[in-house]
């Protein structure tokens, strides 16, 4: 992988697509990518598109909650494993 400072080719930039819209990279990665973005009419659309999925990820969460009883099944399941749960 190329160094913090340096400019990204495609291939790097797409490597580190999902950390970047996660917000996971290194504020010096995060700038970079976002440089070769910016100036990128090739890895814009992937980026864009990466941003969209996330949000409408983000947007339904709360709307496929687990049933009770499914849940309270796996959780006593995690504690039989040996899992402290509060």
């Amino acid at each position: 992988m190329p160094n913090e400072t340096s400019t990204l080719d495609c291939r790097s930039a797409m490597q580190q697509l999902w950390d970047y819209v996660d917000c996971e990279l290194t504020t010096q990665r995060m700038e970079a990518v976002q440089r070769h973005l910016a100036n990128c009419s090739h890895c814009l659309p992937h980026a864009q598109f990466a941003e969209r999925f996330i949000s409408a990820l983000h947007e339904t969460k709360d709307d496929c909650g687990c049933p009770g009883e499914v849940r309270a099944k796996v959780m006593a399941k995690l504690r039989e494993a040996g899992l402290k749960l509060s």
